[in-house]
């Protein structure tokens, strides 16, 4: 492992997330910890959520999963007591691909649904701002998405979460278990700011995120060198930096322009993503749209 280079793309991403967030830094200051205005949501009765987002690149832990494409991602979930049931695609409006090791099953310039996953979750407070998350995602994908076994793919997930003054961190692990003991660690940096002044009940969310991946099957592809051997992966992987702005509309619509950055935090992750991308690249900036129904 190059530590001189995760130093490098550590300190950038951090200088990065100090650019994004010091405009705002005198809206924290001032944010007082008001009373909870809205009354505590009746956990006996359902909540349900429709939301579609409209990207211009569809990045999946930092690997690009479209290219030069616009992708529509429909979503919806049943919230209850904790419990949570969410149903989530990828439509991809133009699929193609300049990766010679992904092309399989890719439809040059044509439309394209490519994943469908189902997600069951349980989240508790365990005491006031900590809570525990445990849950199962199942990945429906379609070539060429499909895992290094050419099959779908089954993950287990827990992890915690606290909300501190500043910020909200979170901790979440997955584990692959459907063909391999594959693990997906993850730390997660996020902070919902008010900003009455754009919109009564609008809200900035600024995020950043820090992934560490294991691969423990000797089949991935490490490089687009085609004299790098296929291998197993370990290694810090993936920063990811997310902007939105939420304006809510009416009772139930909120509507929220949303920006993000992927950056490697290493040399075998720069190689691992330019090889496992669609576009075979490493860093990849999205932007786009986010429509949310709530009931």
């Amino acid at each position: 492992m190059n530590s001189i280079g995760i130093r490098k793309r550590a300190l950038g991403c951090m200088v990065l997330l100090l650019t994004i967030f010091s405009p705002f830094m005198a809206a924290w200051a001032d944010e007082a910890a008001a009373p909870a205005e809205a009354a505590a949501v009746d956990p006996c009765k359902p909540t349900a959520t429709f939301s579609t987002d409209i990207l211009s690149q569809y990045i999946f832990r930092g690997a690009a999963n479209s290219k030069d494409s616009a992708v529509i991602q429909p979503a919806a979930t049943l919230t209850w007591y904790g419990f949570s049931a969410n149903i989530w695609g990828n439509f991809d409006t133009s699929r193609h691909s300049s990766n010679p090791f992904l092309q399989t099953g890719i439809n040059d310039g044509h439309s394209k649904w490519s994943e469908t996953d189902f997600t069951v979750s349980y989240t508790k407070e365990i005491c006031p701002n900590f809570s525990v998350l445990l849950g199962n995602v199942y990945y429906g994908l379609n070539p060429p998405l499909q895992s290094a076994f050419g099959e779908d793919e089954d993950e287990l997930f827990g992890g915690v979460s606290y909300t501190l003054p500043w910020f909200t961190v979170a901790f979440t692990v997955y584990g692959e278990v459907m063909h391999s003991v594959d693990e997906w660690f993850e730390l997660d940096l996020t902070k919902s700011i008010p900003v009455d002044c754009l919109c009564k009940g609008a809200t900035v969310d600024l995020g950043a995120s820090f992934g560490y991946l294991i691969l423990n099957h000797d089949n991935n592809l490490l490089s687009l060198d085609p004299t790098v051997p296929l291998g197993s992966y370990s290694d810090f992987h993936t920063c990811q930096l997310t902007a939105d702005i939420k304006f809510p509309i009416g009772k139930y619509l909120t509507i929220a322009p949303k920006v993000g950055l992927w950056l490697p935090l290493t040399s075998a992750a720069d190689d691992f993503l330019e090889a496992n991308s669609l576009d075979t690249n490493s860093t990849h900036f999205y932007g786009g749209i986010n429509a949310t129904v709530t009931f």
